[in-house]
This record gives C-alpha cells, structure tokens and sequence, in this order.
C-alpha cells in the first residue's frame, strides 16, 4: 500500500521540523507549507491524504484555511487537524471553520500518531466508498451507452475509453480492433502526440513481440511495469514508442466474447507505477461490456445483411417479417382481408414458342423488372412469379389504407409502363399484351412449403378469383370483383363488362373493367 501524504502547514520552521521528524517515523510522505496561501497551491498539486494545521498564522490562518478547503468539492472531505495551545478557547470556532479534530501544542508524538491513523482509516474508508461508487456508476454509464447507441459501437467504445482513463488515472487509453491476423487503433482517448504520430493507422501483425498482441493471443491481462526494459533491444512500432520514454507501465485486457478476442484495451501510465489489481479488474469489466457492444453490432450487421440478402429473393415486406419478432407468429398463419392481384402476358405462349431462348429471358428480364419497380413503389407484396405471371397481394403483412384502390393503382401504373416496353417490343416483332385481374376478401397467410424451402402465400376464395379475372381480360384490361369496384368506384374510372362465368364458380360473377384512378397517390413518409 502507498504511504499516506500529511501536508504540516505552520509558519514556524522549527515547528514543521518537529512535524516532520516525528511523522517520519511513522512512514508517512511529509509535505511542508509555511502559510495558508502556500497549503492550497500543494492541496491543488499533490493531493494529500490529510493536513495538520496550525491556527495562528499571518494571511489566511487555520480556520480560514479549512473554510477554503470544506468549500471546494474536490477537498470536502481532506481531514483537517489543527493545531492549538487552548483546545477549549479555539474548539467552537475550529468545528465551526470545518476542522476534524485538534492537537494541543506542544505536539506528543503519541497523540499525534493515534489521532493521524484514526483520520487516515476513515478517509480511506471515505475513498474506498466513493471509488466503488465512481466504478458502478461509470459501468452503469456505459450500459446506458450500449442501450442508447442504436447499434453504433464507437459511442460505446469512447465511453469505456473515457472511463477507464478517469478512474485509472490512465493515459492513452487505447481500444485496438482484431483483424484476420493483425490489430489497429479503432478509438483512442486522451492520446499522447508521440504514441499518435508512430501508430497511427499501422496495422500490427498479431505476435508475442508485442504487449497488446500477447493480450490477444493469451486472452488475459498482461501488465508491464516498465515497458523500456521490456523491450530491451526490439524492433517495430510498439519498442519505438518505449525508447520515446512516453510509456513506461502498459496495461493491455482483451475483449472476449463467446472465447473469440474482438480486440483488447491497453492503458499506459508514463511513470514506472503498476495498475492495482482492483484497476485491472475494472478495467476486465470494461473490456466485457465492450465485447458485448462489439458482439450485439456484428449481430445487427448479419441480420441486416441478412435481411439485404432476402430482400433480393423475398419481397421487401416478408424479409421484414421473417427478421421481425413477430415474424413466427404470423408465418404460423392467418386470416386478413386482402387485395389480391394477378397479370401475366397475352400471347407470351406463342412468343416463347417461336422465339429463341435468350429472346424470350431477356423479355422477361425487362418485364420483372419494370414490374418489379412499380410493385415496390406500390408497397405490394409480391407473393410469387412464374414466368409471366405474377401475383401481388395489399394489406399483409403490412397494413395498407383503401388498399382495394391502392391495388387499382398500381395495375394502371403497370399498364402504363407496360404499354412503353409493348412498344419497343413492337418494333422487334414480339406481339404481347398484358391482362390484370384484381379481387378482395378474407385470405388465408403463412408458410406455405416444407422443410429447407417456405414460401409465405395466401390461400383462399379471393385468390382463386383474381386469377380467374386475370385469365379472362384481354390485352390491355384490368378486370375488378364486384367488392372492388364498391371500394373504388369513387376514385377510379370503371366499365361494367357483364357476368363473366369464371372455371370453378358455380354462377356468374359480376365483372367491370378499371380504365384510370381519379385520386393521386398519398404522399409516403
């Protein structure tokens, strides 16, 4: 343990030497301050543990020194013992001023040495109080970090860097991010020029020739209490900072999660003055939330990718619900009235037969994706193409408001593009049409499949209609159910066109055909 600093603050040279021979005895560090204005600038500079105060004295005497002294929060609680001829003359005002306890002059060693300790334990008592207290509330700061990031890890890695300089009474608090087979600086807090200028941006290959890199390797603390002799007669970045003399104790914790190393921190203090292993410990608890925060991002980032990469194979809407918490719920299935859509091609059938085979994929190359496009901008969900076939549904797994009209909508905007890709088709000799059939009602939605290959789909009446209606219109026609055309009869230009007799409806279903859409879309946020 540290000896204890006594700052003996008298104006009588004989009286602090008295003080400091008989303290001396005891072990303690013994600092000297012949007035008040002087015992503040060493209070500032060296901190002591404890003063021992004479009252009387020219300028700022004892009681005034000890107001000073309880008014700054930094030395609220330095323990304060001043000195006096008349105890019971000078005991009021001294409590008054702030003082802990008195020692009557002339000084008896023994008094002296059983009242210093007992001030001592209980400012280290204090101490060690507040130090367990500045270490929860830091790792509780850094938990609200990590919960507050929003998936971003360098406010996470700047907190614990923050942190473990404060309380370390660090330097250079370094968090180094582990490559395939080397590491580099990712943040750095309270940096020393020299140590930024030489690794900066240096990518140091993993090996034993380097504190840090041990840390990795090992996956524990390695403390140097003298990093020259260290690296006594090596070579590279890190014993070049060393013969700087800017480092001499060095401190490096990896980051471990599920027993995989995602970096290590590393602290230096530019004195030869180990890390205690309370301080080691702590800063063990840093490197584990910040593994944590490390771990919880590279997550984030693999369902987001994730999320990318089935977006490329699932529509937008399904990708979300596969990755969402709801998700398997609603994949286990249920029922919600929807819009359900189908198109294909008139004339695709002749054309494919006629055509060469890179004709006919780069038409529907052509074709998927401009539908693709007005199917997204729609916020369909596209529950499956085949070939020139398509079928959208509205109002699952996303809400979507009138989603009867927003369904009519996106068939004239297919149409429209349709009818600019017709055209260049023309030119090449391709004949093809395009046919829209639109139906609303109650749907069964879920996984659809088996084992290792799921679609989500919907099954029901509705879906079986729309087909139908699809089947039925000619090039050009969007044919709508009867409950459609009630949704929309508002909003959109409609033709009755009779009763069709649909394949697998037992009577005549009332059809009309939707020419335009009246209102504009709702601007999307």
């Amino acid at each position: 343990m540290t000896a204890a600093t006594i700052l003996a603050v008298d104006d009588t040279p004989q009286n602090l030497r008295l003080l400091e021979a008989l303290l001396s005895t005891e072990g303690y560090e013994v600092l000297t301050a012949a007035s008040g204005d002087e015992a503040l600038r060493v209070v500032a500079e060296r901190h002591p543990d404890l003063l021992l105060v004479d009252i009387l004295m020219p300028g700022i005497d004892g009681y005034e020194l000890c107001r000073r002294i309880r008014a700054n929060e930094e030395t609220r609680y330095l323990p304060i013992v001043l000195m006096t001829a008349s105890i019971e003359q000078d005991k009021a005002r001294a409590l008054e001023s702030g003082a802990d306890d008195f020692v009557q002059k002339p000084v008896l060693q023994h008094e002296l040495s059983v009242r210093v300790r007992s001030l001592l334990r209980i400012k280290r008592y204090h101490d060690d109080l507040k130090d367990a207290l500045d270490r929860q509330t830091a790792i509780g700061e850094v938990l609200r970090v990590i919960g507050s990031s929003a998936f971003q890890i360098e406010p996470v890695l700047h907190a614990v860097a923050q942190h473990a300089a404060r309380l370390c009474h660090a330097r250079n608090v370094v968090i180094w991010r582990t490559l395939a087979s080397s590491y580099r600086q990712w943040v750095v807090e309270d940096a020393i020029p020299e140590y930024t200028r030489v690794l900066r941006d240096q990518e140091i290959p993993l090996g034993t020739d380097t504190i840090v890199g041990r840390a990795h390797l090992e996956k524990r603390p390695i403390l140097v209490g003298d990093t020259r002799e260290y690296y006594r007669g090596a070579t590279g970045p890190a014993a070049d900072m060393s013969r700087l003399g800017v480092v001499r104790t060095l401190l490096a914790v990896p980051l471990v999660h599920d027993d995989r190393v995602v970096g290590v921190i590393s602290l230096i203090r530019e004195a030869s003055n180990p890390f205690s292993a309370e301080e080691v410990a702590l800063v063990g608890t840093f490197a584990d939330q910040a593994a944590i925060a490390i771990a919880n991002v590279e997550l984030f980032e693999t369902v987001e990718r994730q999320r990318q990469e089935l977006s490329r194979f699932l529509s937008p809407q399904v990708a979300a619900l596969v990755t969402s918490e709801q998700g398997a719920k609603m994949l286990e299935g249920h029922r919600r009235q929807i819009t359900v859509v189908f198109c294909d091609l008139r004339g695709f059938t002749a054309f494919a037969e006629t055509a060469e085979p890179e004709e006919v994929l780069g038409v529907l190359r052509d074709y998927h994706r401009v539908m693709g496009e007005v199917i997204v901008d729609h916020h369909g969900t596209l529950e499956h193409f085949a070939g020139d076939g398509m079928m959208v549904f509205f109002n699952d797994p996303l809400p979507v408001e009138r989603h009867e009209l927003q369904a009519v909508r996106m068939a004239c905007a297919m149409r429209e593009r349709f009818d600019g890709m017709a055209g260049e088709w023309r030119k090449r000799g391709y004949e093809l049409g395009f046919g829209v059939g639109i139906a609303t009602g109650y749907a069964t939605l879920g996984r659809i499949g088996f084992e290792g290959r799921y679609d989500y789909g919907a099954v029901g009446n509705v879906v079986i209609l729309a087909q139908r209606l699809s089947a039925e219109a000619n090039a050009g026609q969007i044919l709508i159910s009867q409950r459609v055309h009630a949704a929309v009869e508002t909003d959109a230009e409609t033709t009755a066109v009779g009763e069709l007799a649909l394949k697998g409806f037992s009577r005549p279903v009332p059809a009309f055909a939707a020419e335009s859409v009246k209102a504009p879309a709702p601007a999307r946020t």
